[in-house]
């Protein structure tokens, strides 16, 4: 009794016997004499001398995951151009606009959002702690250095039809960073037009078939019907991805908040909410 492993787990070929392979015993109801295994113990820590220069510290993953909400206390107190955030590169102008933006809505509704119209203060009383939750996982990702694309690829996407020409197209995601980059630009330069015409391609991207459609036509007699069918296009960021698509979202609405602090003089630069 009380075997690590199973009675047949052993063969001794000197006796032509079977037995446990734990203890080696050949007679069945002979106890169990092999020492007990080690209790499980957690993960082990690296001892590390003081004087060695290792630095022990713990894994990225717990300190920056996604749902972690972020600290958006000491926001930027003045947009700058992009050459002046992070050498140009378009990942933390991109942050920069985020909290920037947050920071001036913040500061607005406090102050009672003077100068707003009734739609606007309607749309943006209230929904602050929704927008920071949005966006939150672009930060992370962007401090991470993680690609923003989340669409299909070529290789991922699997032919469903025999006949080419009813299977959908794969059209090539324009880079989400990109996107975004452009939209917080044209917003410094109150081209607010322009940054919706980049939310739209960001979001329906080029795909010529959203859906799949199937006809059913008539054929020759007796022979029932026909079925036509073209398949969608594949997939783009904002389908594929739900986190994606709430931060795409946000970041459109801190674009028409910006329209409301810093609207442009050329009414047809401003976007009509």
């Amino acid at each position: 009794a009380g075997h690590q492993a199973v009675w047949g787990s052993f063969w001794d070929p000197a006796s032509k016997r079977w037995g446990y392979a734990c203890c080696k015993a050949l007679r069945r109801d002979e106890p169990c004499t092999a020492p007990p295994p080690p209790t499980a113990a957690g993960p082990s820590v690296p001892v590390v001398d003081e004087d060695s220069g290792v630095e022990v510290t713990s894994p990225d993953t717990e300190d920056e995951a996604e749902s972690k909400p972020w600290d958006f206390r000491d926001p930027p107190p003045e947009l700058l151009p992009c050459e002046a955030v992070g050498r140009g590169q378009p990942a933390p102008y991109v942050a920069h606009f985020a909290l920037w933006a947050l920071g001036a809505w913040r500061r607005e509704q406090e102050r009672g959002f003077q100068g707003f119209g009734e739609i606007e203060r309607m749309a943006f009383q209230g929904a602050l702690g929704e927008c920071e939750k949005a966006i939150a996982p672009l930060l992370w990702r962007l401090k991470k250095g993680e690609s923003l694309d989340r669409g299909e690829q070529r290789e991922t996407k699997r032919s469903r039809e025999t006949r080419t020409s009813m299977e959908g197209k794969f059209v090539q995601e324009k880079s989400v960073l990109k996107q975004l980059h452009f939209m917080a630009t044209c917003a410094l330069e109150r081209e607010y037009v322009k940054a919706h015409e980049a939310y739209m391609h960001l979001t329906f991207g080029n795909k010529m078939w959203n859906l799949t459609h199937v006809a059913h036509v008539a054929a020759c007699t007796m022979k029932g019907a026909r079925e036509y069918r073209r398949n969608r296009d594949s997939l783009n960021t904002y389908d594929m991805d739900p986190i994606s698509q709430k931060y795409m979202h946000a970041f459109k609405k801190l674009v028409h908040f910006s329209q409301c602090l810093r609207p442009s003089s050329d009414q047809s630069k401003n976007f009509v909410m």
